[in-house]
């Protein structure tokens, strides 16, 4: 039995590390490092708590025939992630990405929208997989693919986590956890990421919407999150911690892997929180992405240094 099933995003990707600011159009800028990665959001979540003990089983769009993503494939199996679920398909190009990155942002350059609004690119996720699990962790960006592996999960009594589901849609009501990031609110909702007003009050629509626990992150400045149904004004906030940043590409999954962790724990919503933001600030530290995700010793020893003990098990 997994301790969590993942179904979304399988990429491979290539990152290019700036050695300064990413240019103006017609500008330059120097390359620091050129890296292979392993990415996709349900992939990054999946590998990120693998590292950290977790058994994990992957479902998501069809790995593509070719070396590249072949050994996006090996290395998600290498991390012990059950991938029996993923498929290799004759001919298919696969998920790819490039991300340019200079440390303060990252630019991603993609095919998701071929693969999300052309025709189905994935297999159906596999319905036993889901209720063999502890938890599921859903993309929000599959459709009705999406809603069907939230409503299996909901039917067999499992929490639901995703990111990024807007506050009317549907996938919204149903999870128990949307970590809902500040690029979806400067894409969806732009008047919130002008006016601290107008994020209050979507804060508070997303609450009204919802009775799981809703995060807001804001990247270095302090989170959002509240249970849906309690008042606005229950609003709790999260310090990030403070780190050097070497790449922030990987950081939004890996905080969602971080705080599945902490469900998986039993602990409380603050220390789940703690835990995220930790694992998410140690990922920015290096590259690529949640390839390069810490362990469990590596996050305890982080929280340790800023007075934060974890629960002995």
């Amino acid at each position: 039995m997994p301790d969590v099933y993942c179904f979304g995003h399988v990429s491979t990707g290539t990152i290019v590390r700036l050695k300064a600011r990413y240019p103006a159009p017609d500008g330059y800028a120097e390359i620091a490092e050129t890296l292979e990665n392993h990415c996709g959001e349900a992939a990054g979540s999946s590998m990120v708590l693998a590292r950290l003990g977790a058994t994990v089983s992957l479902e998501g769009n069809w790995i593509g025939d070719n070396p590249e993503c072949r050994r996006t494939l090996a290395f998600l199996q290498s991390r012990g992630i059950d991938c029996a679920g993923l498929v290799v398909k004759p001919g298919y190009r696969g998920a790819t990405e490039i991300v340019i990155s200079d440390g303060g942002s990252r630019t991603v350059f993609g095919r998701y929208v071929d693969l999300l609004f052309t025709t189905p690119q994935w297999n159906p996720p596999t319905t036993s997989r889901i209720r063999a699990a502890k938890i599921v962790c859903v993309d929000p960006a599959f459709g009705d693919t999406t809603l069907a592996v939230a409503r299996t999960a909901k039917a067999a009594n499992l929490p639901v986590v995703t990111c990024d589901a807007r506050a009317d849609a549907p996938l919204h009501a149903l999870a128990d956890v949307n970590i809902v990031s500040n690029e979806l609110i400067h894409r969806e909702y732009p008047d919130a990421a002008k006016s601290p007003a107008a994020r209050e009050k979507l804060f508070a629509d997303y609450l009204q919407r919802s009775s799981g626990l809703v995060v807001f992150t804001s990247g270095s400045q302090p989170l959002w999150y509240a249970r849906g149904g309690e008042p606005a004004n229950a609003r709790r906030e999260l310090a990030a911690f403070k780190v050097t940043v070497v790449d922030s590409a990987g950081a939004g999954d890996s905080f969602r892997g971080g705080l599945i962790y902490g469900l998986l724990r039993g602990w409380s919503d603050e220390r789940s929180l703690q835990f995220a933001s930790a694992v998410a600030a140690l990922v920015c530290t290096t590259a690529p992405g949640c390839v390069a995700s810490p362990t469990l010793a590596e996050v305890r020893a982080f929280l340790a240094d800023r007075g934060v003990a974890l629960p002995d098990w």
